[in-house]
């Protein structure tokens, strides 16, 4: 039992300090030498725990993907855009490293993910959150979702590289206001969009 509990000490070691060097530099800027000497084991200690750089990023992607989708399904399955937002933000302010490590590198690592992982869709779940707040008339309905759901997660993902770097201390709430009126000035029903048309009747 005390064997597996240092063994166990030790991976999570590895993936704290793995993950803040990748969120930091990105995974193909840090080699095994630098997680390493980052967590004071040699280059065939850290094989004990993963067969390489690629294994470890796939483990923390699938590590960090499943904060993410654990926070943001009931946002995303009862609410709307503002609880959606904060959401993501709680989670920034929680784990900046684990939400930009996933935001950067989405398309790398989406294939290594288990299947219940995959069917538990980021970028689907924002979709469907936008198109029900188009369909209730809090969204412009001609935005395709998918450029909307880019808009959001670019700025969230900017977000979480400020809070990483310390280059700002957010409070989740206030931002997730703030963000929701910026976006609905941009985003909201044209006034066209929820008047009928009128066709002018020439009495002459």
């Amino acid at each position: 039992m005390i064997t597996q509990n240092i063994r166990g000490t030790a991976r999570d070691a590895v993936l704290t300090q793995s993950l803040r060097l990748f969120a930091s530099r990105g995974v193909d800027a840090v080699s095994v030498r630098d997680i390493a000497a980052a967590t004071g084991f040699t280059n065939p200690a850290l094989f004990r725990h993963f067969a390489g750089k690629e294994a470890l990023a796939g483990a923390l992607f699938e590590q960090c993907y499943r904060q993410m989708v654990e926070t943001l399904e009931p946002a995303s399955e009862r609410n709307g855009l503002r609880a959606w937002l904060e959401a993501v933000l709680t989670e920034i302010v929680r784990r900046p490293e684990g939400v930009l490590f996933v935001l950067d590198n989405l398309k790398r690592y989406w294939h290594t993910l288990p299947d219940d992982l995959k069917n538990r869709n980021l970028p689907k779940l924002a979709n469907e959150m936008i198109a029900r707040e188009a369909m209730a008339g809090r969204m412009r309905a001609d935005i395709p979702p998918a450029l909307v759901a880019t808009v959001l997660f670019g700025t969230l993902g900017q977000v979480a590289r400020s809070v990483h770097f310390n280059e700002s201390d957010i409070d989740a709430a206030a931002l997730a206001d703030r963000l929701t009126v910026l976006l609905s000035e941009g985003l909201s029903p044209r006034l066209s969009d929820q008047q009928p048309s009128t066709t002018e009747i020439d009495d002459g």
